[in-house]
């Protein structure tokens, strides 16, 4: 074959000794082609060289092979497994990656929205900053496959993943009740996005069954900052009335809760337990290692980037919502109240 042009789809036909249709169908990812025939076009793909040309998919598409995942704290470590994940599957899929973080800001969050929408991405992955006030209706309307993950979103009606979040809360007091645990700080994010506000329903309400009433007190929001958690679980260990329990409702809370513990010198889980939610690497290494609630992550973001995939082939397919379920991982640092 000559080397002077590129090697063209019509090379790849001939080569395989099928239709260039056939090629395209492969190439594109159809399951609707013989596995013979389509291993046959991936064989005369590799034995040509050829290489597919983004650019002219994405003009006859009128859409560029982008997706946009936008989280809000790309340093915690949940998004960065979310963000492979969702990578993974687009690799597969012949797109790129754009990621995005709003930082917990309205507006940006609106500015990466905007440019998703000018650029044409192929899908939006997108965790809000806040319930109330984001809005997803533009990238509707502009026809662009879009899926809500981590948190709901007001009036969105398109497809969504997320957890169970208050099972998750549940679950985390329900064993620290167990326990024979009563006096429980708890550590939430801030008002206005639903992981919060749905896990603390979730700890209140396990609260309320066991006739044990949540003191103001014994409940404080951060703004996501482990700095925050610590400063505020050093206070209260140290305080006249010191919890004999912690539950931090996220990645970095728990951190910071797990770091006060030790600075205040208190022995865990001995004279006081806590429980964290997201299973970051670091709450293995640890000694003793941190019992926690862990969120399927890795399966959100694959099926968040098939949904999109799947909306693509079909934008009139019926919109899923799916609640994913939490799991508790019983380690070293919750044990019987004494």
């Amino acid at each position: 074959m000559s080397t002077d042009r590129p090697v063209r789809i019509t090379d790849v036909a001939e080569a395989a000794g099928v239709s260039i249709a056939t090629v395209s169908r492969v190439l594109n990812g159809s399951s609707t082609v013989d596995p013979v025939l389509a291993e046959r076009v991936r064989s005369a793909a590799l034995a040509t060289r050829y290489v597919p040309n983004s650019n002219g998919r994405a003009l006859r598409r009128q859409r560029a092979d982008v997706w946009a995942v936008i989280v809000s704290d790309v340093k915690n470590p949940f998004f960065t497994s979310l963000v492979t994940a969702v990578e993974h599957v687009a690799v597969r899929s012949g797109h790129s990656v754009m990621l995005c973080n709003t930082d917990e800001h309205l507006d940006r969050e609106r500015g990466y929205l905007d440019a998703a929408i000018a650029q044409r991405m192929s899908g939006v992955v997108v965790s809000v900053t806040s319930e109330d006030h984001s809005d997803l209706t533009p990238l509707l309307a502009a026809g662009i496959p879009t899926v809500v993950v981590d948190r709901r979103v007001h009036d969105f009606a398109g497809d969504s993943i997320l957890l169970d979040n208050e099972k998750a809360g549940r679950i985390a007091v329900e064993h620290l009740l167990a326990l024979g645990h009563r006096d429980i700080m708890c550590l939430a994010g801030p008002s206005g996005v639903s992981t919060t506000e749905d896990r603390l329903d979730g700890m209140r309400h396990a609260l309320a069954d066991a006739d044990i009433p949540l003191e103001s007190e014994r409940m404080v929001r951060t703004d996501l900052q482990m700095a925050d958690a610590e400063a505020a679980v050093r206070a209260a260990v140290q305080g006249p009335r010191r919890p004999d329990a912690v539950v931090a409702m996220n990645g970095p809370l728990t951190a910071g809760a797990y770091r006060g513990i030790q600075q205040s010198g208190l022995r865990v889980p001995e004279e006081i337990s806590l429980v964290g939610v997201d299973d970051d690497t670091w709450t293995q290494m640890v000694h003793p290692a941190v019992t926690l609630v862990a969120q399927p992550v890795e399966e959100m973001g694959t099926l968040a980037a098939e949904r999109l995939n799947a909306r693509a082939a079909d934008e009139h397919i019926a919109p899923v919502h799916l609640l994913l379920e939490p799991e508790l991982i019983v380690r070293g640092t919750t044990a019987p109240r004494r």
